[in-house]
């Protein structure tokens, strides 16, 4: 028996045997692994914070509790008996259960809790646990809800989006700010979602809602600001004033939020602020209108009808910037596109609309835009476009599309880092456009980043199932990045039944069988190509797979005579073109012709120049050569390929058919060794 001991020693030992101490430690370990685990579930559950703060006031009560009936009672293997005083020995049965093992076990079980929210797909968007976003969200964010239109008239709803636009804009003016775009919330146009949940999807710790009344020339502005985590309301306020007082509401509401959120305004920003678009309420009125069909319809009568709103804007007042830089923008979309209006007219009304706006409001970032958008779709100058894009995104540092654009140019350029840090920008500020998510994706992609690039897109694609591109990009992410075939077909054939526009996956769908092996399959899709000009090109290389040699060489006839006569305007397409004359050349066996076809398409369009399009014309050499039995050549080529970012990857090589011939040479064999290990 051990020597009994007085005073502050003997207490100890005392409360040492009958397992004080040990109990105490033993519910400081359950109580935080309670917490910890409280703290993941409840965010996930979607249930209010005060649920944390009620288990914490029960564990905090217990503790007394548990450490006073530990002095009186033990829990044993023979159940509860009273705690042994000094000097008593226990039996084998009557140890309590607070033995070193379950110490040990809690330890584990906090160990795992602890390191649960840190590596939980970390850096991948929208896979985070709730409780992890919300700790990483920037407190300064913001996301504008589209305000409810509580007018009588529905035709007045594009007030109401107008006044959710121009509210973004002026919380953009605000550096210290992160402001959610336009194109992501106003999917929340009409949602269910509760504040926590939409704030969590989009990134934002801050949700601005409110609604918008306007009856006459009397409006009424409701807008409150909230922390989405704990559902606190920051800021609340009712604005009933005139119509011609919508930029100082406008405004205020900026300043409001940026001292609730804690922001200093510089000067500059204060005078910023200051600047009101307009005097004329008329003019004002048609450029919200405007943006309506500028946001909502992006078709060309859309466009149109967006011009014909802007034009009598600044027909109603000649001193509208603004409403002049959009209209530049306008005139230069529409230019763009080949289907739409591409005539020197439409160029040189981009043209004047943006010499006005840079007279009335030369350092604006819309301007800035608009002669960035100008110097890249009107004048082909992408150099000059991203110097302008540089300086608007100085301006606004919270536009996810000057972001978005300035890493497409980047990309072009074959400036990997730039690019991935703007498109990352871009899609952290507008995380539901699908241009953002689809150019973060194809950069990753590229990158040969394929975990990233599949998360991307299949995030996208929850969100824009009708777009047809998305399925094309997505099925070369599981067949040239993972090697998954089946899934690869499997989507086109829901792109098929989803997208709005399925024909024009055939021509993608059709490689991909080829892939597959599935060559009668392939000669179906080649039947029902979208362009009637491509029918014998697909035709004649399905039929050179399945061994039909005379048939083949009528259609590589007919192939080469529709591609030769075919007039394709951009340089870009001139030099898909003679890839395309390369390769019919080589299923023909003309090889000099062939290759010279071949290196011509690389010299039109070098990888120097364009990153993104240049590296197809050197892979579909490296196809040429193999099928001429350049083996040594075609395998040099290959192993450039993998050498910097581009489309070509160890599971593309593996599955064309085209690169058959090489699969037993040694040189093949140690191309796949040498870059497995980097893949």
């Amino acid at each position: 028996m051990s020597e009994q001991k007085t005073g502050l020693q003997g207490m100890i030992q005392e409360l040492r045997n009958r397992r004080v101490f040990r109990v105490a430690a033993v519910y400081l370990g359950i109580g935080f692994a309670i917490l910890e685990a409280a703290d993941i579930m409840v965010p996930m559950l979607g249930l209010p914070d005060i649920i944390l703060i009620i288990v914490l006031g029960i564990l905090m009560i217990g503790f007394p509790i548990a450490t006073i009936l530990s002095w009186h009672l033990q829990f044993t293997e023979e159940g509860i008996r009273r705690s042994p005083t000094s000097g008593e020995k226990h039996t084998p049965n009557q140890k309590p259960l607070t033995s070193n093992a379950l110490i040990i076990l809690l330890l584990i079980v906090i160990t795992v809790l602890l390191a649960y929210p840190r590596f939980v797909d970390k850096d991948n968007p929208g896979v985070q646990t709730p409780v992890a976003l919300e700790n990483r969200l920037d407190p300064k964010s913001v996301a504008v809800l589209p305000f409810t239109n509580f007018s009588s008239s529905d035709e007045d709803a594009y007030f109401a989006d107008g006044i959710h636009d121009d509210i973004l804009t002026q919380l953009s003016k605000i550096h210290d700010l992160k402001v959610i775009s336009r194109t992501t919330m106003i999917k929340y146009r009409d949602t269910e979602k509760g504040i926590r949940e939409i704030a969590t999807e989009v990134g934002a710790a801050n949700i601005l809602e409110g609604s918008v009344r306007r009856a006459g020339n009397a409006v009424r502005i409701v807008a409150q600001l909230i922390k989405a985590k704990s559902d606190e309301h920051l800021w609340a306020e009712t604005y009933d004033r005139e119509y011609a007082d919508i930029f100082a509401i406008q405004s205020d509401v900026a300043r409001k939020i940026a001292s609730a959120l804690k922001s200093t305004l510089t000067p500059e920003e204060e005078q910023n602020l200051e600047i009101a678009p307009t005097a004329n309420m008329e003019a004002y009125d048609y450029f919200l209108r405007g943006n309506t069909y500028w946001y909502t319809k992006t078709t060309k009568e859309g466009n149109l009808k967006a011009v014909a709103m802007y034009d009598r804007a600044v027909e109603l007042d000649p001193t509208f910037g603004l409403a002049f830089a959009r209209l530049s923008i306008v005139h230069a979309v529409l230019y763009q596109a080949s289907a739409w209006d591409p005539t020197p007219e439409r160029r040189e009304l981009s043209r004047k609309s943006l010499e006005k706006a840079q007279a009335l409001i030369p350092e604006h970032s819309e301007t800035r835009f608009a002669q960035g958008i100008y110097n890249l779709w009107c004048l082909e100058d992408s150099k000059a476009a991203l110097l302008e894009f540089e300086i608007a995104a100085q301006l606004n540092p919270n536009s996810g599309e000057i972001f978005q654009h300035m890493g497409q140019l980047y990309l072009f350029a074959g400036e990997w880092e730039k690019s991935g840090e703007y498109l990352n920008r871009a899609f952290e500020l507008d995380p539901h456009d699908v241009g953002n998510a689809g150019w973060l994706g194809g950069y990753n992609f590229l990158n040969r980043n394929f975990d990233r690039a599949e998360l991307l897109y299949r995030k996208e694609l929850h969100v824009n199932p009708e777009m047809a591109q998305l399925y094309r990009w997505y099925a070369d992410v599981w067949a040239y990045g993972f090697g998954n075939m089946q899934k690869a077909l499997q989507l086109f054939e829901e792109g098929s039944v989803m997208s709005d526009n399925p024909e024009s996956l055939n021509g993608y769908k059709f490689w991909h069988e080829l892939n597959a092996r599935k060559y009668e399959q392939a000669m179906v899709t080649a039947e029902s190509h979208p362009n009637p000009q491509s029918t014998f090109y697909y035709k004649s290389i399905a039929n050179f797979f399945l061994g039909n040699r005379e048939i083949q060489s009528t259609y590589l006839d007919s192939a080469m005579q529709q591609t030769i006569d075919r007039n394709l305007m951009t340089a870009g397409s001139e030099a898909f073109r003679q890839g395309r004359i390369g390769l019919i050349y080589a299923l023909q066996g003309r090889k000099d012709l062939a290759i010279e076809a071949g290196q011509k398409s690389i010299a039109m369009t070098p990888v120097s120049e364009d990153a993104l399009n240049g590296p197809d014309h050197v892979y579909r050499l490296a196809e040429i050569y193999a099928v001429l039995g350049e083996t040594e050549a075609a395998i040099a080529t290959l192993d450039n390929l993998m050498s910097y970012p581009n489309t070509t990857t160890l599971w593309r090589i593996k599955l064309n058919p085209f690169f058959d011939p090489l699969r037993e040479h040694a040189g093949y064999l140690q191309l796949l060794a040498k870059h497995e290990i980097t893949t």
